[in-house]
């Protein structure tokens, strides 16, 4: 219900935020910072076609009568919408001059310079440069524990994000050593200083479980792999719980939280388990996000992965692996970094089905893959870059953004 509340008084305020800006109309203020709160109020309740729809609003309103820090809070709220809205162009431009603003305003040892380059991470996150975001969370990470300590909820989402990039790099590898510290601080904090029924339990609690959910394969002592298992089971469930409390069944983060367990429950060898909440985040996803998103493609791929390694259902498998590509490649391209997983799939499909000529069709797809991520394998983001502002006019960078909304329309 707290939730609820919260989401009936975000929209409450700006109702009587609006009626305000309208009778001191004449005086002239900028309505774009109300409107990306709004935008951001959707956002939260996974209802993104209205954020986009006020993210437009937003950037169309800023102009050069709006304060420098308000207009770095404006970039930032509109490029993470425009990252779950698949305007992906448009969002890193936001985000990158953001994040100039700030290091030029603020300077490099401030908390808003920070949560600017957080902001930054998890774009680049989600456009695949997974690299470079290890580079700007851990900038972050630094600043936020140097300003203040390791005993703050700043801190602690800083190592939160840190540490969720470190596992999605250092999963192709099994080492989890990284992750695992900075998930540990993090759940350290949020313990310490939050009550128990807080949203954050819920992000923290999920990545440690995926965390030892991965520890479980490492241990030969079936003993020491169920432990972990079955812990890695209770902080999911505890996660989902606190997550439909607060959220409700129909939001992204529930959906995530579906898939995970989706994931645990086929390690477990729970099959229909795992069959169960796997479609249900894709259910969920689908219907928040549509038919093209990332997000949906991943959960695609899980149940392709069940269908396919455990349940042997080849001909329910090929399809969602399929379309799983299909989006990726039109959001990404053929050097996406999920593809792989999808084309062993494939190649595990064909090789079981007896099916040659398919299989040398994805070992083939596979190895021209391992050639592009080699070629695109250089960091474009350091630290001197991070700690140097190139900064561009804002009348440019919304000038160019404007044009797109326009065009999208």
């Amino acid at each position: 219900s707290s939730g609820i509340n919260a989401e009936y008084g975000a929209k409450d305020a700006f109702v009587r935020a609006n009626v305000f800006y309208d009778k001191v109309k004449d005086a002239k203020f900028n309505r774009a910072p109300l409107f990306a709160e709004e935008a951001y109020r959707h956002y939260t309740v996974s209802s993104f076609s209205e954020a986009n729809r006020w993210a437009d609003k937003a950037l169309t309103e800023l102009d050069s009568t709006l304060s420098t820090p308000a207009c770095i809070t404006v970039l930032r709220r509109t490029s993470k919408i425009y990252i779950n809205t698949r305007h992906f162009d448009r969002a890193e431009s936001l985000i990158k001059h953001a994040v100039n603003l700030a290091l030029a305003f603020y300077g490099p040892q401030h908390p808003v310079y920070a949560d600017t380059l957080q902001d930054y991470g998890f774009c680049l996150l989600h456009l695949d440069l997974v690299k470079d975001c290890l580079v700007v969370y851990d900038k972050a990470v630094k600043i936020t524990d140097k300003l203040f300590g390791e005993n703050n909820i700043k801190s602690a989402v800083a190592h939160e994000d840190l540490a969720y990039a470190s596992y999605v790099y250092d999963y192709s590898y099994g080492t989890y050593k990284r992750s695992l510290a900075h998930a540990e601080i993090s759940n350290r904090i949020v313990k310490k200083l939050l009550a128990p029924d807080h949203l954050l339990h819920a992000s923290t609690s999920r990545l440690r479980a995926l965390i030892l959910e991965e520890l479980a394969f490492e241990k030969d002592d079936p003993e020491q792999k169920e432990k972990l298992l079955k812990e890695a089971q209770d902080l999911h469930n505890k996660s989902l719980k606190l997550c439909r409390t607060i959220l409700g069944e129909e939001n992204i983060q529930t959906a995530k939280h579906y898939g995970n367990l989706g994931r645990l429950f086929q390690s477990m060898g729970m099959y229909k388990a795992a069959e169960k909440m796997h479609k249900r985040a894709i259910r969920i996803k689908e219907s928040l996000l549509g038919s093209e998103n990332y997000e949906l493609a991943l959960s695609l791929g899980h149940l392709a992965s069940l269908y396919n390694y455990d349940a042997k259902r080849y001909d329910d498998a090929l399809p969602l692996y399929l379309r799983s590509i299909e989006i990726a490649l039109k959001l990404f391209g053929p050097g996406f970094s999920g593809l792989e997983y999808d084309y062993r799939g494939l190649m595990h499909l064909y090789e079981a089905t007896n099916k040659t000529e398919q299989y040398y069709k994805y070992f083939s797809l596979l190895q021209e893959w391992i050639d592009i991520r080699e070629e695109t394998s250089n960091r474009l983001v350091d630290d001197e870059s991070l700690s140097t502002p190139h900064l561009r006019s804002t009348h440019e960078v919304l000038a160019s953004v404007i044009k797109d909304i326009k065009t999208d329309t």
